[in-house]
């Protein structure tokens, strides 16, 4: 006769918390929607928030837009006021930006969670990379992301102006004034 496994009380607390989480970001889909301080913005596609100033940064954008000819992923500079009022709304500084979002779905992704997430926004093989980098644990992959945020302005430096999108995909980016608009209906 088989025992069962014993799970200790960590554990159960962590998938207790984990549940937890799964639950409370469903619930608060697209929560800044009603955030009087978050200006409307076509949410209907997924958004990569960057840093315009940082050079690999811009660099993966560019990466992304050379590998998304379909238009599938819009982008916005931390330094434009939706993206602001968007780390405001999440409690997150903008001016220190210490991780960069990916907004889909009306959910923020952040850190690891955020490169996997954007990988999974792009055609195949990126799609595919974005699904199987879930079997590496989020707090390696964050603990990764931490050292490459940290030291980025250092190791690649920073450029004076932001990332000038070139004309053939400027629609593909929230433009620097967006605060008007209407957001597509969407069941929540």
């Amino acid at each position: 006769m088989s025992r069962p496994i014993p799970i200790s009380r960590a554990s159960k607390c962590q998938t207790l918390m984990t549940v937890m989480a799964v639950q409370l970001e469903r619930r608060t889909r697209y929560s800044y929607r009603a955030d009087a301080d978050v200006p409307t913005f076509d949410d209907s596609r997924p958004i990569v928030i960057f840093d315009g100033h940082c050079v690999l940064c811009s660099a993966g954008v560019q990466w992304m837009l050379a590998r998304d000819p379909g238009g599938v992923t819009r982008f916005a500079a931390i330094q434009t006021a939706v993206p602001r009022a968007l780390y405001r709304h999440y409690g997150l500084d903008a001016d220190v930006f210490d991780t960069f979002m990916v907004l889909e779905g009306g959910r923020p992704h952040l850190r690891w969670a955020g490169v996997l997430a954007a990988a999974r926004s792009l055609p195949q093989p990126w799609r595919f990379l974005g699904h199987a980098g879930r079997l590496v644990p989020g707090f390696v992959g964050d603990r990764l992301y931490d050292v490459l945020q940290r030291n980025r302005i250092r190791w690649f430096g920073a450029r004076e102006t932001c990332l000038v999108p070139q004309d053939d995909n400027r629609d593909r980016f929230l433009a620097s004034g967006q605060a008007a608009g209407t957001r597509p209906s969407t069941d929540v």
